[in-house]
């Protein structure tokens, strides 16, 4: 019994060595990165910083964290940021976000609220850090921008994880309850003041694994793969999936098929975003209709392909603009 005590003894002085040697290798280590980006261009920082959770845990918080990269125009800054682990699985990190963070955009900035929004990170044990999969979850979601727009959504789930070549990542994101800003919602009153669910299931392939070199060499998306996009906002619904690519000049090429059920309370949309304006908009809805009959289909199922072509994008035979950058 004397044996089982001293080693028991033993295990936790061991124990609390580890734990505290630890502890002051996180805070030292996150000290050197924070200090090693202004290196990088990017302004990163925090007002103050602790170790605690002894002895199950490391719990890192952060008072008033903030990134920045000046020549982007882009930032991150909130109150307070929690970072968690299980000392005994340091590669899974959790973080618990505040109720309020702001994102800065290079013409506005905008401020998230959520009554719960928590995130977490695993990565494969070893040096390379080399990321397997991520979760965001969140409820009674806000935002507000300077620009004079808002939005939310009652629930956000998003995930990925990593498939075996170690490039290609799934990609899941669900939004139920989303509450469009004012302006688009006026644009449609036959429409439900809430969308009741927006959803994306896709796979996203980069140009290497996403690990600790990739902030040396950043990554380039060479192609997407949308097996679902759909949303349903009262009687009209979105579906939607295909494959894009990145050319010579990084820009979209490829297809997504889509379909639109009661098409026509979705058209003011156009104009309240600015995508055709007021004298198109009739000549748009015409052609549309003209689309939807033809062939003896449903006028009110209007089936038709988003086209990324030579960095131009088109719906069908309408052109939209130039196509998206994936890189």
């Amino acid at each position: 019994m004397r044996l089982v005590l001293w080693l028991v003894a033993a295990v936790a002085v061991l124990w609390t060595g580890y734990w505290f040697v630890a502890s002051r290798s996180v805070e030292q280590g996150i000290g050197t990165w924070v200090a090693g980006q202004a290196e990088t261009g990017l302004e990163v920082g925090y007002q103050g910083l602790s170790v605690g959770g002894f002895p199950g845990r490391f719990d890192v918080a952060l008072t008033k964290p903030h990134m920045a990269d000046p020549a982007a125009g882009t930032g991150w800054a909130a109150p307070d940021l929690l970072v968690t682990a299980l000392a005994y699985d340091p590669w899974h990190l959790i973080a618990i976000f505040p109720q309020t963070q702001t994102v800065t955009l290079p013409d506005q900035a905008v401020t998230l609220t959520a009554g719960k929004l928590l995130g977490s990170v695993v990565f494969a044990p070893g040096t390379s850090l080399s990321l397997q999969r991520t979760r965001l979850s969140g409820n009674d979601l806000a935002l507000g921008s300077t620009a004079g727009w808002q939005a939310g959504a009652g629930q956000l789930n998003f995930a990925t994880a990593v498939l075996e070549d170690a490039q290609s990542h799934e990609i899941g994101l669900e939004m139920l309850q989303v509450v469009p800003d004012p302006v688009l919602s006026a644009a449609v009153p036959d429409l439900p003041a809430k969308i009741d669910r927006l959803h994306l299931d896709a796979t996203v392939t980069f140009s290497g694994p996403v690990d600790r070199t990739a902030a040396a060499s950043p990554l380039k998306i060479t192609a997407v793969e949308v097996k679902d996009l759909s949303g349903t906002w009262g009687d009209a619904a979105l579906s939607g999936s295909g494959r894009m690519t990145a050319d010579a000049l990084g820009r979209a090429e490829g297809q997504i098929d889509l379909r639109l059920d009661h098409w026509r309370k979705l058209m003011p949309l156009l104009v309240a975003t600015g995508t055709v304006t007021p004298e198109v908009a009739p000549t748009w809805e015409k052609m549309l209709d003209f689309l939807a009959r033809d062939g003896g289909g449903d006028p009110d199922v209007l089936k038709l392909p988003l086209t990324y072509r030579d960095g131009r994008a088109s719906l069908g035979p309408l052109p939209l603009g130039p196509a998206p950058q994936l890189n």
